[in-house]
């Protein structure tokens, strides 16, 4: 069994329909979270380099406020993203489950019998399911990513030009290219496994037959 062509992952994403005003605020949310989390381990470094020098009490106040904002910050914002990031997908999984029975039920009875029933209840069920996964552990994670790393980036470039340099090169091997290399790697994998499971349904619903 060969790879899908690198356009059908895309055509599938499009067909749940995702509602971009809602990702948006998803990206938003995740992007604060992280951001939350990149501030709180920021400021708590400077605080205890800090307060090694044993200054005023009143010099570390504000600094001390925010480990506790960021900190706070950070759950909530997390638990808000990770309920707007759900309800996307699965409002999108349902619309996509919605028109694949549409379409099974308009379309040709010749196309349907041509495939096997394992391959079907796969791809009804396990496909769809994939195709919901993308949007909450790839796509939405994948733009808060690089949202907080061009920001991060930035700031870094204006306190210290080639730490920011250092910084996005490290992004872009991190976030980019060992992706890239895992990808190529498990995209036969995937394959395997995909035609493999759908020959298994096929062979127990056929044992249950018999």
């Amino acid at each position: 069994m060969t790879p899908p062509p690198r356009g059908t992952l895309r055509r599938a994403v499009a067909l749940l329909e995702v509602d971009r005003r809602r990702a948006v605020q998803a990206v938003v949310l995740g992007t604060l979270a992280l951001g939350c989390a990149v501030a709180l381990a920021a400021v708590a470094a400077w605080l205890i380099a800090r307060a090694s020098q044993m200054p005023p009490v009143l010099t570390l106040s504000v600094a001390t406020v925010a480990v506790r904002a960021f900190g706070i910050g950070r759950g909530v914002l997390r638990y808000c993203e990770r309920l707007v990031s759900h309800d996307v997908a699965l409002r999108g999984m349902t619309t996509l489950r919605t028109t694949l029975y549409s379409r099974l039920a308009a379309g040709q009875p010749e196309a349907v019998l041509g495939v096997r029933r394992g391959d079907l209840l796969a791809r009804v069920g396990a496909d769809v399911d994939a195709v919901g996964d993308v949007v909450v552990r790839g796509l939405l994670p994948g733009a808060v990513a690089a949202v907080l790393g061009l920001a991060t980036v930035g700031a870094m470039s204006l306190i210290w030009l080639p730490a920011g340099i250092a910084l996005a090169v490290c992004l872009v091997l991190a976030g980019v290219v060992a992706p890239g290399l895992a990808a190529a790697g498990a995209r036969t994998t995937q394959a395997r496994a995909t035609d493999g499971r759908a020959r298994a349904t096929a062979s127990a619903l056929g044992i249950l037959d018999d």
